[in-house]
């Protein structure tokens, strides 16, 4: 009976095959967790940056408007925050005075203590009156009015027989606006917050009447406001440094054919990879915020 089976040559080219067919489907698979991993590690490096940047982009679009500023080396960005805005039926611009009345809020802010902004036309531009207006000085006579009464109600069932609710300054302060609002539009604001890269860390820094950080008509420094201290310093996000070339925060005022543009511009690095390959990896975030500055 004839036996039937395989050659050694056969065999061997049967082996030399699947050794192809093994290398390239480990290669392909290899390949392919490698790049999963690559994606996850970028997906987390950016991810932090992403957050910080998105959160950064919320605030400034709530910006009082024209009180956005950003310091000389770029590395910090400054802004009144807009809580609510109403119409005023009077304001003081005349002579001073201790209240002012306004339209009733249909739902009443959440935030009513604070200051009063009318007309904000620019952090840096003085009146015939004044000679030394920013938005950034608060006094007698200028853009922003002093802290608001303790317990100040702006909602329906108004005092007022007119029907309008008042306004009034702490401790009956006098108050004088530089300059009606042609829309009769004045704005609740907070105090200054300030993102600002220190080192290779992203920070937010909150005002506070008072305290060292405050209204103030010099942009305070990175360095003066690392300073602070919690509540008032929070950190958004690390390893993030400024580009080769560029700014970390750049602020272009509004034109005719536009609004303010606000550029975010961050380098996220990651650690070094692995003992033998000491490559830095970096993912650049490049963000730009519309800001509608309608006084």
């Amino acid at each position: 009976m004839r036996q039937k089976g395989f050659t050694l040559v056969e065999l061997v080219i049967v082996i030399t095959l699947l050794g192809i067919i093994s290398l390239v489907t480990v290669g392909f698979i290899s390949s392919s967790m490698q790049g999963y991993a690559d994606l996850k590690r970028r997906d987390q490096l950016s991810a932090a940056a992403r957050v910080a940047v998105e959160r950064m982009a919320r605030e400034v679009r709530n910006a009082l408007p024209n009180s956005i500023r950003v310091d000389g080396t770029g590395t910090c960005l400054e802004f009144v925050p807009a809580v609510a805005a109403s119409r005023y039926l009077s304001v003081p611009t005349a002579s001073a005075a201790t209240s002012f009345d306004s339209v009733a809020y249909a739902v009443e802010p959440e935030f009513v203590s604070g200051r009063v902004a009318v007309y904000p036309i620019d952090s840096n531009v003085s009146d015939e009156v004044h000679a030394d207006n920013p938005i950034y000085k608060p006094d007698t006579h200028s853009i922003v009015s002093p802290i608001l009464a303790v317990g100040l109600t702006l909602a329906p069932n108004p005092t007022p027989a007119s029907g309008a609710v008042t306004v009034t300054f702490l401790g009956g302060a006098a108050h004088q606006f530089p300059a009606d609002s042609p829309s009769a539009r004045y704005f609740i604001i907070d105090e200054p917050v300030s993102f600002c890269l220190v080192g290779t860390d992203l920070y937010r820094f909150q005002g506070e009447n008072g305290s060292a950080y405050t209204f103030s008509v010099t942009q305070p420094s990175a360095a003066t406001l690392n300073a602070l201290s919690e509540p008032n310093k929070a950190l958004l996000a690390s390893d993030v440094i400024s580009p080769s070339g560029s700014q970390t925060f750049r602020y272009s005022e509004a034109t005719l054919q536009r609004n303010a543009i606000v550029l975010f511009d961050l380098l996220v690095q990651d650690q070094v990879l692995t003992v033998s390959d000491t490559t830095q990896e970096e993912i650049r975030i490049q963000f730009e915020v519309q800001v509608r500055n309608v006084p």
